[in-house]
């Protein structure tokens, strides 16, 4: 579904629903049930400043899919593209086509109050595409870039709405000869509320290999439940210290509809 059609969808959808909502379907250890699909679109703008050194920023616009096989196992697809718009962007890319994809599934499991997700992912773009034949006289290669992605969480559910939870991911490419690793813990709360659900933490990502980088992020989300299936959302992280960016932010908006 493109955004003109959700954006209609979400209109029809809210005049003919009450905003009560049977479930939170916003938060990240929350799977659909067999035959249900989670459609979660994002609009995003990023900006990061290294000490001597112009500001980059991003602006980008995904969707992603996920079909519950089962009530506990899904499978996911995504497509994202970052655009190259005067202002909002730092002008870093080819054209304004720069696509990436994404495949994965995931697994739910609970035991009384305590809940646990993995997932395995798969993430590839082209650079060519992205940023042309040359940069810096330096001849990109034409071949895909692909990454094998890995998370796991575990939460509490402490009733009234309150599920404290812990995240852990990593990433890495699969096609290079020296492959760099990306770890990232996340550690916060996720509240539902009557037309509400909150989300908020600290997340730190960390690289052990060559310099050893890391960076230390407050991380918020918070969505309004138009109606039992469709909610609007905003979310930001923002950079408190680290070893590389001075400064560090990302603002965005979703809309996610369980359908």
């Amino acid at each position: 579904m493109n955004i003109k059609n959700m954006l209609l969808t979400t209109a029809a959808a809210t005049l003919m629903v009450s905003a009560a909502h049977a479930r939170d379907f916003t938060g990240s250890l929350f799977l659909p049930n067999q035959g249900e699909v989670l459609s979660d679109t994002e609009i995003e703008w990023s900006r990061s400043k290294a000490r001597h050194q112009d500001a980059e920023k991003n602006f980008a616009l995904s969707e992603e899919l996920t079909y519950g096989l089962t009530d506990n196992f899904s499978v996911y697809g995504g497509v994202l593209n970052a655009f190259n718009f005067d202002r909002l962007t730092s002008r870093q890319y080819n054209n304004e086509h720069n696509f990436a994809y994404e495949v994965g599934a995931k697994y739910n499991y609970s035991y009384d109050n305590i809940l646990t997700q993995v997932g395995l992912g798969y993430f590839t773009f082209q650079p060519r595409s992205w940023v042309g034949h040359y940069v810096n006289g330096v001849k990109i290669d034409d071949g895909w870039y692909k990454e094998l992605q890995f998370e796991a969480q575990i939460g509490y559910d402490l009733g009234n709405g309150v599920v404290p939870y812990a995240m852990f991911t990593l990433d890495s490419p699969i096609d290079q000869s020296d492959r760099v690793i990306d770890y990232s813990v996340f550690g916060g709360v996720h509240k539902t509320l009557n037309k509400w659900a909150l989300d908020g933490g600290l997340r730190y990502d960390f690289v052990t290999h060559g310099n050893n980088t890391n960076q230390l992020y407050l991380q918020g989300e918070a969505d309004y439940f138009l109606t039992d299936s469709v909610a609007l959302g905003v979310h930001a992280d923002y950079m408190l210290g680290g070893s590389t960016y001075q400064h560090d932010m990302t603002l965005g908006a979703q809309v996610k509809v369980l359908f």
